[in-house]
């Protein structure tokens, strides 16, 4: 075979790509279009755009609403956009990398995964946010292909319409001080452009959603859900965190005692597993059943007398809880953050699961524990495959820690011009990762699919860190860049 023959060969290849992630799109929309409307009890926030919500999301149903005329028609339209941005993500790494294995093995694994599937059918934002995040990712690896003020605004906009789906991607934002800092020789001469080209819609995104949601709702006081999330941590956190202000203080005190049981069950937990369990039990039920049931009616009480909305009394207690108990709400947001990546029913074994229902049908009974489902029946441990695919998490701590690690030392020690481009994509989204879900521990409580909903990150970041590991054992066992590499250098060219 000669060298022209093995050279079109390899285009060949190359313009097959798109063809099967096309195909791969058509399969993922066939297999999951049957499935019915998901509704779960924070649907109804969306669908009605409480208060406490931001605009994305509650915008997009209403525009899809409008559309097609029904609401059920929006996990429809999830799911086609995210198998569309599925594909977008496989073609951006194959054109910037060049390389079928980069291209697909994202792409596989997102389609694979079951629980990224399943969340399609609900109305919640994970896949919107999915998609979001494969449109991001797909940009940073063209923007390390082929610097441009375009590419960085696309994912600068994918990043802020994130932001106006879930508050907890301003995390993203961690991302860009880093894009520069790796490539700051690469972008020499454009450095003005592409900083605007980041700052400026995102700017725009928050601006407009802010707008839109103050229209929607004609208020200017606008209720943060983050204040309810620190105000169930005040109640559950050890040691007992103090406020100044009196009468918040009672309040405080007299829902610290109403938590008192979760507290002690936590403490007592035989199980990482049932620790995790509990921990999130508790905090959840400390601000939503049993919120409303020994709470709400407090709280609503002293604002109506102060003249401030229910959300600023919560503010005014859990903001400052936290502040002055720093080490507790950092164990509290370590706990869920190690939550995320090890969610807690990848260790569960029937030994496990009976050990945990033996130790919470053991304790007293207390009207606490009717406010969450978990201690009215048992659960059966989960399907083998799903067990076995939220282990797989662990191996996501470990290769975004890698390819951030790896990445900075190259930079900072190496003295490399820049950074090798699937290097700093990986260690950009795997950053992203982290700094997601030490976010959500600081300010929310752990929930496996808002660790799924972080899958292009983790699986963009796996398949490039391979390819770089790869690349690296070649040239240490032959010495130079492998000739496949050369072919494709030259093809790119």
């Amino acid at each position: 075979m000669t060298t022209t023959d093995y050279f079109r060969r390899l285009k060949s290849r190359d313009a097959a790509i798109p063809w099967l992630l096309v195909l791969l799109a058509v399969g993922y929309v066939a297999f999951y279009w049957p499935n019915p409307v998901e509704l779960y009890p924070d649907s109804n926030g969306y669908l009605t755009f409480s208060e406490h919500r931001t605009a994305g999301y509650p915008v997009f149903v209403m525009l899809v609403k409008a559309v097609f005329g029904t609401v059920d028609a929006v996990p429809k339209a999830q799911l086609v956009i995210a198998a569309s941005a599925f594909s977008f993500l496989g073609w951006s790494l194959h054109r910037a990398y060049r390389s079928p294995f980069i291209a697909v093995a994202p792409v596989a694994l997102l389609m694979l995964y079951p629980q990224i599937g399943d969340v399609h059918s609900y109305i919640l934002t994970e896949s919107l946010f999915i998609s979001l995040l494969c449109l991001l990712a797909g940009s940073l690896a063209l923007i390390t292909w082929r610097p441009t003020w375009y590419l960085v605004a696309v994912a600068a906009l994918a990043c802020g319409f994130a932001i106006t789906v879930r508050p907890a991607a301003y995390s993203l934002l961690v991302i860009w001080p880093f894009l520069f800092w790796f490539n700051w020789r690469r972008f020499d001469r454009q450095r003005t452009a592409l900083v605007a080209a980041v700052i400026v819609p995102i700017a725009v995104c928050l601006v407009v959603e802010t707008v839109i949601w103050h229209v929607h709702h004609d208020s200017e006081h606008r209720p943060n859900l983050g204040d309810r999330h620190l105000f169930a941590k005040a109640l559950i956190v050890e040691p007992e965190p103090q406020i100044p202000d009196p009468e918040l203080a009672r309040v405080l005190a007299e829902g610290r005692r109403i938590m008192a049981p979760g507290r002690e069950l936590i403490a007592g937990a035989p199980s990482h597993y049932a620790s995790t369990r509990l921990l999130v039990d508790f905090e959840v039920a400390a601000q939503h059943a049993t919120y409303r049931r020994a709470f709400g009616p407090v709280v609503r009480a002293i604002a109506e007398r102060r003249g401030v909305g229910e959300y600023e009394v919560l503010a005014q207690i859990g903001r400052p809880a936290m502040l002055n108990a720093p080490a507790a709400w950092l164990g509290n947001a370590l706990a869920h953050y190690k939550g995320l990546w090890f969610p807690y029913w990848a260790y569960v074994s029937p030994s496990i699961l009976n050990e945990y229902q033996l130790y919470i049908e053991d304790v007293e009974p207390s009207i606490l524990f009717n406010d969450r489902p978990i201690f009215r029946h048992k659960e059966p441990p989960g399907p083998v495959l799903r067990i076995l695919l939220r282990l797989t998490m662990g191996v996501g701590l470990l290769i975004t820690t890698m390819a951030l690690g790896i990445a900075v030392l190259q930079w900072l020690f190496w003295r490399c011009r820049s950074p090798d481009g699937r290097l700093v994509v990986a260690a950009l989204c795997g950053l992203a990762v982290h700094a997601h879900f030490l976010m959500v521990g600081l300010l929310g409580v752990v929930a496996t699919r808002y660790a799924g909903a972080m899958g292009p990150l983790l699986a963009t970041c796996g398949a490039l860190l391979a390819s770089w590991g790869i690349d690296q054992v070649l040239r240490a066992r032959w010495g130079h860049t492998s000739v496949r590499a050369k072919f494709h250098r030259r093809l790119s060219q």
